[in-house]
């Protein structure tokens, strides 16, 4: 499954959602106070997904479901209702990517989707503003999956994961630059080798 956070004011929630094999729950911990309470369910179970936050809502995209998932859910964080928008699916369909986000996008990136293996280097876009998704053409150097992603206000850091072929654990970090949203492998990477981060 995929975790979502907001921010607002002084209530500070983060939404855990979905999960191995085909899990639809959601719940939510208050930072507050730490305590964890069920929500609204997702559309549809999902696991191996991966998720990002705008201001207003959370997204779960993505997965294995029975299948593999080329949508996107949403959980609007004003009354924590879920909902399947319809029109943000992912280019294709795939499981274990990661995924980061700025103030206006948020970035799905790699994947992994059988029969045939294949294993994707395509970065996915959402757009906060409409909803909308499009691969915006600056991908990852090769393909990967089971990496994991963190965000700063200016770049999101996507770092480790699985290769193939030929079968490689990777302990690289690649960065987007949400500037420009060109993609880099700056050099400083993980210490060690690893993969479901």
């Amino acid at each position: 499954g995929g975790a979502s956070y907001r921010i607002k004011g002084s209530r500070t929630y983060g939404y855990f959602g979905g999960g191995f094999p085909g899990v639809l729950t959601v719940e939510r911990i208050d930072f507050s106070n730490e305590t964890i309470t069920p929500g609204n369910n997702l559309p549809q179970g999902r696991g191996y997904s991966a998720a990002v936050s705008s201001s207003s809502y959370g997204y779960f995209g993505g997965g294995l479901g029975p299948g593999f998932l080329d949508t996107i859910d949403r959980i609007d964080f004003s009354n924590e209702t879920t909902s399947a928008p319809g029109n943000n699916f992912l280019t294709e369909p795939r499981q274990s990517s990661a995924a980061c986000s700025s103030s206006s996008y948020g970035y799905f990136g790699g994947g992994y989707t059988t029969p045939p293996a294949t294993t994707y280097a395509t970065v996915d876009r959402i757009d906060f503003s409409n909803e909308t998704t499009s691969a915006p053409g600056n991908n990852l150097n090769d393909g990967l999956f089971a990496h994991a992603a963190v965000s700063s206000s200016s770049y999101g850091y996507l770092g480790g994961g699985y290769f193939t072929p030929p079968a490689t654990i990777l302990a690289t970090v690649y960065r987007i630059d949400f500037s420009n949203e060109s993609i880099s492998a700056p050099g400083y990477n993980l210490t060690e080798a690893r993969y479901l981060l």
